[in-house]
């Protein structure tokens, strides 16, 4: 039995419908996120066959690629509300799951209600489950092509999602879908192996803000000291404004409330881990927040000190960019040629749309096109959690194109406005923030993913925000 798993590829038998999707998810599935080789093959079925070429194999039921071509991308092929569960802990499964009771996206629990007994039938195990049709829904970001809602910066919510409203927002239901999946492969062929994964922790950095005066003009100090003495009542940093704006030529003063940069990078390489930041390149007429240009010899110093101590820099396009695809294509042009003057190289370069904005597929045609590896804005503004189901990092697809793009999903599971902030999650006691990100945190662990933080620079200039950062990361 483990001879034959060794030697043999899966062959997985699928209908002739949706070809190019069912190729993407496919590959998704059993070679990006549990590294098994695997045959494709289309044969005259209605549903999802997989075996080792022998007389066992396991079947999954087809219902997302089912839908008939005029009801594809509608309103009439998202899954029906309220879901269904199955309980997962009744079969006695040693199962990496957040809970045992497992929502269903996509499935059959009426023609399968013995799944997964401990028995097989005529050499059969039988999933209630659509993984594939499931995973694609959720990885694709089907739902946010279908459905029209949108908040005031044109982002989909967390609240219109299917996710949010059926509870498994704060789950990684695609990764648990794969542990289900390859524990009924373990009971076919127990010999079968799959890649190693690890949890890892990536902590990003958006420098919307990299100094609280220095880039401001005078009228903007005089309001910003304001808001200092009379809103903060921070009057030591009203009075530090004047001397760090006349003296940020060359470099961010050490004083500045919001030169993090160093700090964030000692905590970082205390725990062995690599942080990655983000910067604008552009401004945008309707919400230009960024009052620094790339090229100013204090953010050029500040690029070059973060590369010479081995942490990633990249690219956070302006609030207008992301129906824009030629606008993103300028703006790393502009990041890169700042580099290369500094004598900066990566291997890669990756980055995070400002205030989360995004159009699928749009946003990803002009990431493509400016040559990103990745990006890391999928999450919601509103709600934290596993937007695309996910914390593993994945080839990115598109729905409507039909085809894969030349760059991976960097699912974000975390931003800390997004928990802390009083419009949003608004847990702003440090405890309540502290278990929220702590539960996602082991939610990655628990599944052997990523856990993607967002933590801006200018949200550790004081003592308590360090010390809760720092707690997230232990």
């Amino acid at each position: 039995m483990g001879n034959e798993a060794a030697d043999l590829k899966l062959i997985i038998k699928v209908p002739a419908s949706y070809r190019e999707e069912r190729e993407y998810i496919t590959d998704i599935i059993f070679k990006t996120f549990l590294g098994v080789e695997y045959s494709l093959q289309i044969d005259e079925i209605r549903h999802t066959e997989i075996s080792l070429g022998t007389d066992k194999c396991l079947i999954l039921p087809d219902v997302l690629f089912q839908t008939p071509k005029s009801k594809w991308l509608t309103a009439e092929s998202l899954p029906k509300q309220p879901l269904e569960r199955v309980d997962c802990g009744s079969k006695g499964f040693d199962l990496n799951l957040i809970s045992r009771d497992l929502p269903v996206i996509y499935g059959d629990l009426q023609e399968q209600a013995d799944w997964l007994s401990g028995e097989e039938k005529n050499g059969q195990l039988e999933l209630p489950i659509d993984i594939l049709g499931s995973a694609f829904f959720m990885l694709t970001r089907y739902e946010e092509i279908v459905k029209p809602d949108r908040d005031e910066h044109d982002r989909f919510p967390a609240t219109a999602s299917l996710a949010y409203q059926e509870g498994f927002l704060e789950r990684p239901i695609v990764d648990e879908y794969v542990e289900l999946l390859w524990t009924a492969m373990k009971m076919l062929w127990p010999g079968l192996k799959r890649k190693k994964r690890e949890f890892k922790i990536l902590p990003s950095h958006d420098v919307d803000v990299p100094s609280r005066y220095g880039f401001l003009s005078l009228a903007k100090v005089i309001r910003a000291m304001a808001g200092d003495v009379f809103v903060r009542g921070n009057v030591y940093n009203a009075a530090l404004g004047p001397f760090v704006r006349l003296t940020t030529q060359k470099t961010i003063h050490s004083k500045d409330q919001y030169n993090t940069f160093d700090y964030i990078m000692d905590i970082s390489e205390q725990h062995g881990i690599t942080s990655s930041f983000y910067f604008i390149c552009g401004h945008s007429p309707r919400n230009s927040t960024a009052h620094y240009e790339i090229e100013h010899p204090a953010i050029r110093h500040l690029l070059k000190r973060i590369h010479e101590r081995a942490h990633e820099i990249g690219l956070h396009p302006s609030y207008d960019t992301y129906n824009r695809p030629q606008e993103i294509v300028h703006e790393a042009d502009r990041l890169r040629q700042v580099c290369k003057r500094e004598g900066i190289e990566q291997a890669e370069w990756g980055g995070r749309m400002h205030y989360l904005r995004w159009e699928t597929p749009t946003t990803f045609y002009g990431l493509e096109q400016a040559g990103m590896s990745y990006d890391s804005t999928m999450t919601y503004a509103d709600y934290a959690g596993f937007r695309c189901g996910t914390c593993s990092e994945y080839q990115a697809f598109d729905p409507i194109g039909k085809r894969e793009f030349n760059l991976k999903t960097r699912p974000l599971i975390a931003m800390e406005g997004t928990v802390m902030g009083s419009k949003y999650m608004g847990l702003t006691k440090p405890v309540d923030a502290y278990e929220e990100f702590v539960k996602l945190k082991r939610a990655c662990q628990s599944v052997r993913g990523t856990f993607t933080l967002l933590w801006h620079n200018d949200w550790l200039g004081t003592e308590a925000q360090k010390q809760l950062y720092e707690a997230v990361l232990a």
